[in-house]
């Protein structure tokens, strides 16, 4: 007996099928859909000298606005990450600015910039913290350049920028909130920044801590008045055209009183790059003054020996004669 699973609906037309089809269910009509509205960027007002050319000449301006390059498109990959390196950081203040112009229009060309960066603190110990930098527009195209070097005090940022045009008045911090400097130390800055290549910078360190010897032994945290600041940068270089009777090599050592809102800044002259790093070792220690930058030549040391203050002073009165062998040679101790 076959069943319904052997039965084939082809064949077995003495069953009536009914197909039973569902009624659609009526859905209520759609309201119109409304018109979608995008809200408009927010436009920049047109370039017009009143507006886009700014006089940046403000020290410890914010860098972004002082870069100036919103509505440029950087021409290189590589000019677009030096820009990214500088220009959202809120530790980095603009110390002094220059911008130059087109000669037939008011719109900026070169901008030079010395600024300091203070995510350096969080860097490598002993790193740069200050940088110039140096930003190129092409008006035709619509492209910037963007290049800079980093520097342990103004003074190199400065040499950098016055090789690549800047002026050196211009590119001068003046801000009265910044530290000041005696005389000297502002004549060789001014000298450093006009050296162009003389010196070649063998290495440099800037220390920036802040210590605070009471609260290291246990007590409670010292006011800012009993804090130790230990701010000061030193500098190797090597003098690529030396005068005559002076040293090969100097140390440039820049020494800041935090608290006083002062600085100084002084050379030494060493014969070799080993003796200079000698010296930095106790950079700053009251017995490890910098030495003279003058070679004290044999002559003039035996004739200040021999010159009548010497012979007066205390140290000349009472020291002692070499001993002498009986040809009359003198013969000095042994030391090991």
């Amino acid at each position: 007996m076959p069943t319904d699973t052997d039965i084939d609906p082809l064949v077995a037309t003495d069953r009536e099928v009914t197909v039973v089809t569902p009624s659609p269910i009526a859905l209520p009509p759609l309201p119109p859909a409304a018109p979608r509205t995008v809200p408009a960027a927010p436009q920049r007002p047109p370039r017009t000298p009143e507006n886009s050319i700014t006089d940046v000449t403000e020290p410890l301006l914010a860098i972004d606005e002082a870069l100036q390059v919103e509505d440029l498109e950087a021409h290189t990959e590589e000019d677009k990450r030096r820009w990214w390196e500088f220009a959202y950081e809120r530790n980095i203040g603009v110390l002094a600015v220059q911008n130059t112009t087109n000669p037939h229009t008011p719109l900026l060309t070169d901008s030079y910039l010395v600024v300091h960066d203070g995510t350096m603190t969080w860097d490598i110990p002993g790193s740069e913290q200050l940088a110039g930098i140096h930003v190129r527009r092409d008006l035709g195209a619509g492209t910037f350049r963007l290049e800079y070097q980093r520097a342990p005090i103004v003074a190199l940022a400065q040499n950098w920028l016055v090789s690549r045009g800047a002026d050196l008045g211009q590119v001068t911090p003046h801000d009265e909130r910044l530290p000041t400097c005696d005389q000297p130390s502002r004549a060789l800055e001014q000298r450093l920044a006009q050296a162009g290549d003389r010196y070649w910078i063998a290495n440099s360190y800037t220390s920036d801590l802040v210590l605070d010897p009471a609260h290291s032994s246990g007590g409670p945290p010292s006011s800012n008045e009993d804090l130790v600041y230990d701010f000061n940068t030193w500098i190797i270089a090597e003098d690529q055209r030396p005068a005559a009777g002076e040293h090969p090599v100097r140390v440039f050592y820049e020494d800041v009183d935090y608290l006083g809102r002062t600085y100084t800044l002084r050379e030494g002259g060493f014969p070799d790059l080993d003796a200079a790093f000698e010296w930095t070792r106790r950079a700053g220690a009251p017995d490890n003054p910098l030495p003279p930058v003058g070679v004290e030549s044999a002559r003039s040391a035996a004739a200040r020996a021999t010159s009548p203050a010497a012979a007066a002073s205390p140290a000349a009165a009472v020291a002692p004669a070499l001993p002498t062998t009986n040809d009359q040679t003198v013969t000095r101790p042994r030391t090991r």
